[in-house]
């Protein structure tokens, strides 16, 4: 897939596997510190706690740390730029690793007053990589339609940083401010925003690119991506019921685009991960579905939680992981240093990744269930099941690790 590509655009494997084995670890504590605050899932305000805390190890911890490692790597491959600076997208790792742990346990602990160093130091990562992405996007001389989502996301980055700084200041000093408001800005501005806009842009030729088939007709990328930023904006402007319906507009345009590509691929099987994509489009659309249900009154009891497993759990993590046991054997084959690498199939071991998907779909089932039916049990069960597939998904990582290390070529050799 990379044979075309210059070496010279591909960073160190220390550089995105690093990303990766920290989203790896951070995947397990958010199931185990939603395991510890099961009793407060189902009801849950908003405020600190062990479910907040659960909910930004997910977002911060697992889904921003492996796309800034993706992108990283991948998207010098779309814009044919490298990384400008390695020692820069190292010290994004160093910054970010201990920011998310500080944010995370100070949540955990309602203690705002270690939120606050740990915010500083994830803004600053973000801040550092917003600088490296922006100068590869500004530089870029391929692939138009992936910039163009890098630019939005890079712009929804900043709103989020922003809103999230506030939302601190309110726990720790007190700021007055709209507290719904900013919640309601941060959330579109992190998941669909920075966050979504970034799989929309990457999938244009990453799913195309797996599956060896042509990407979407640019017209479609460029036209779910007017309708997804328009959704935002309307959402920020707080107008709930219009920004669910352009988002669902949005959503459906790239998926339909997506499964037209796909099914004119080349590769006769997609393989399981495509399952674990699929089914999170299915969770991309339910959110959006229930969010305008929300808007027109019609949503059930517990709405609001409902429509964060849909969209955190549901859709982001589900599409990442499925993502990833795809490109971390890839990535690991092509730094393997042998005449004649491996294949990414024979660096993968299936046998986790099949109990993975099982229990990730389990989980995501029970926390839904246990959600409605404010059932206290069906929430601790599901996210045990999360937190067993959680493991199941770092002994993938850890196997490949394990097998590119006996596939190697010793550089003497």
């Amino acid at each position: 897939m990379f044979a075309n590509v210059a070496r010279s655009r591909l960073l160190p494997m220390s550089v995105p596997f690093r990303y990766f084995g920290a989203a790896v670890a951070l995947h397990i504590a958010a199931w185990a510190a939603l395991l510890a605050g099961a009793r407060d899932v189902a009801a849950f305000p908003g405020g600190l706690g062990w479910p907040f805390a659960a909910l930004h190890l997910a977002t911060l911890g697992v889904l921003a740390m492996a796309a800034i490692g993706a992108t990283l790597q991948l998207l010098p491959v779309a814009t044919r730029q490298p990384v400008r600076s390695v020692g820069a997208a190292k010290l994004v790792w160093w910054l970010f690793v201990p920011g998310v742990l500080l944010f995370g346990g100070g949540a955990a602990a309602y203690a705002p007053r270690a939120m606050a160093p740990g915010a500083v130091l994830a803004l600053a990562a973000l801040s550092l990589y917003g600088w490296l992405l922006a100068r590869n996007l500004w530089s870029a001389r391929g692939m138009p339609v992936v910039v163009a989502h890098g630019w939005a996301a890079l712009a929804a980055l900043a709103g989020l940083a922003f809103t999230g700084l506030a939302l601190v200041a309110r726990y720790e000093h007190g700021l007055a401010l709209d507290h719904s408001a900013f919640r309601v800005a941060h959330l579109v501005l992190a998941a669909y925003g920075f966050m979504g806009l970034l799989a929309l842009g990457l999938s244009q030729f990453l799913l195309p690119m797996l599956a060896v088939a042509r990407p979407p007709a640019p017209r479609s990328a460029y036209a779910a991506l007017g309708t997804a930023l328009a959704a935002i904006l309307l959402a920020l402007g707080g107008f709930l019921g219009a920004a669910a319906l352009a988002g669902l507009v949005a959503a459906a345009i790239h998926v339909v685009s997506l499964e037209r590509s796909l099914r004119a691929r080349l590769r006769p099987a997609l393989g399981p991960a495509f399952q674990l994509v699929r089914a999170s489009w299915a969770l991309l659309l339910a959110s959006l579905a229930l969010a305008l249900a929300m808007a027109l009154g019609w949503a059930p009891p517990r709405a609001g939680v409902l429509f964060i497993v849909l969209l955190v759990p549901g859709w982001l993590l589900t599409f990442l992981l499925g993502v990833l046991q795809r490109i971390v054997p890839f990535l690991a084959s092509v730094h393997a240093g042998a005449r004649a690498p491996p294949l990414a199939s024979a660096l993968s071991p299936q046998g986790p990744l099949a109990a993975h998907r099982v229990l990730h779909f389990a989980a995501l089932a029970g926390l839904l269930a246990g959600v409605a039916l404010d059932a206290l049990w069906l929430v601790q069960v599901a996210a045990a099941a999360g937190l067993a597939g959680a493991l199941a998904f770092a002994a993938f990582f850890a196997g490949v690790l394990g097998r590119l290390k006996s596939a190697r070529v010793p550089a003497h050799a």
